[in-house]
């Protein structure tokens, strides 16, 4: 049995552009630890592919001993195929087996098990998880021509969910017996990393990758939310994106700060009501860990959808942005985006800035966030936060995010057009007078 490794020299925007998305330049440190657990944890009979010439001069530093080629131009289907020729003409006597070289569950051991598959099949798959492959096989019994070869992997929709199914049509309408082995993670973003992370993996590459991944945090401000909790807070902890969930409680009777802790997570108490107060208590407790470089803010009633984390967090983890906000799609009763509109309208008026949204989803560096000295104690704490990021010069950006319905019970603000203005004047108080102590601090 012969491995080819199809790898990308690790130059940042070529190699792992989906997930420099949300990691920025650290998903390249991440590319070079699956890499390397994977392609030295096998011995002799490897070939690394290489999409392009490496500038970087990383493969033939690491890997010195191993034989490198350049792949073929052209769409995947054709650079695989041409591979599987040149392998097949270099080594006739042998099965090949073509793999990403950054598929972190890939073992001798599976590559020895799709070997043996091909003894007694022409072809064997190995799925990934999002309905692609991460390893297809050709045995050295399949009697086959170029053509028939290079056909074999044309016409297939890459980088989408049918691509296992069609090349399983594909091969057998060729007439090829197929094997498909048991699936494996492969890795393209986000999600997928933190996936990984929950799946058995190398001490040393658990470790490796644990020091790059981002630390961060989450504060859930909470009034009596109990029947919400198990609802919200079971995706953030099944997420492994954060070192500490704090829901910082203002004072719930109903049973939310029991709740909270039998789930796992940190509980903060403030006794002062005010969606600021809490928050400002919730940080104080932070304050005292280092280990978080990123700040969360979501809210406790289930109307974030944690399907967009990595939309809120990425522009901040990534180091694209100081501050991201959610800008909420749907979800809001019209006095609700009458008040926004205002209020960013105020804004805009007053600052020269377009926000969008005063939405509570939103994510900011630690840095970023100690020179805004927040303080409000009340519903001017977003708008505050927006303000002040704009006088501190912080690179803002906005991400598009599904505003829910809350998940049970109702909103202590606004499911009444009271509490709503209430709310309202608060925040549009909150643009007034910071904007009075920005002309103050200009004057001194």
């Amino acid at each position: 049995m012969k491995q080819i490794f199809f790898v990308k020299p690790p130059v940042p925007g070529q190699a792992k552009t989906r997930l420099s998305n949300f990691l920025g330049e650290k998903a390249i440190q991440v590319y070079k630890v699956l890499l390397e657990s994977v392609i030295h944890s096998f011995e002799g009979d490897v070939l690394l592919s290489l999409s392009e010439p490496d500038s970087t001069g990383y493969f033939a530093q690491e890997y010195p001993t191993l034989p490198q080629s350049i792949q073929k131009p052209g769409h995947l289907g054709l650079r695989m195929a041409e591979a599987f020729l040149e392998a097949r003409r270099d080594w006739p006597e042998h099965s090949i087996l073509l793999t990403g070289g950054d598929v972190p569950e890939y073992t001798p051991a599976m590559a020895q098990r799709a070997a043996n598959a091909l003894e007694q099949f022409d072809v064997v798959l190995i799925p990934a998880g999002d309905g692609g492959y991460s390893t297809v096989g050709l045995s050295h019994n399949l009697q086959a021509d170029d053509a028939t070869i290079r056909s074999s992997f044309e016409g297939m929709d890459w980088s989408t969910d049918r691509v296992l199914a069609q090349q399983q049509e594909r091969f057998r309408t060729l007439g090829w017996t197929v094997a498909t082995l048991e699936p494996v993670e492969d890795l393209d973003d986000a999600a997928d990393l933190y996936r990984l992370m929950r799946r058995p993996l190398p001490g040393s590459v658990r470790d490796q990758l644990s020091r790059i991944l981002p630390s961060i945090a989450v504060i859930l401000p909470v009034l009596n939310e109990a029947e919400n909790l198990k609802f919200v807070l079971e995706p953030l902890i099944e997420s492994g994106l954060f070192s500490h969930i704090v829901c910082a409680d203002n004072g719930s009777d109903d049973g939310s700060q029991e709740l909270a802790s039998s789930l796992g997570v940190e509980v903060t108490h403030c006794q002062r009501k005010g969606y600021g107060s809490t928050c400002l208590v919730a940080m104080e407790y932070l304050s005292g860990f280092s280990d978080w470089d990123v700040l969360l803010f979501t809210d406790a009633d289930g109307s974030d959808d944690p399907a967009d984390l990595f939309k809120v967090l990425g522009p901040v983890v990534s180091g694209r942005a100081d501050l991201c906000i959610g800008r909420r799609q749907g979800g809001l009763l019209l006095h609700q985006r009458f008040g926004n509109w205002l209020a960013t309208f105020l804004i805009r008026l007053l600052y020269r800035h377009r926000y969008s949204d005063l939405g509570p989803f939103r994510a900011i560096g630690r840095a970023a966030l100690s020179r805004l000295r927040m303080d409000d104690p009340d519903f001017g704490w977003t708008v505050q936060m927006q303000i002040r990021a704009l006088r501190a010069g912080l690179r803002v950006q906005e991400a598009d995010v599904t505003s829910r319905k809350r998940h049970a019970g109702r909103s202590k603000v606004s499911a009444t057009v009271r509490g709503s203005v209430m709310a309202g004047w608060v925040i549009l108080r909150t643009v007034g007078k910071e904007f009075l102590l920005n002309k103050n601090l200009s004057r001194r």
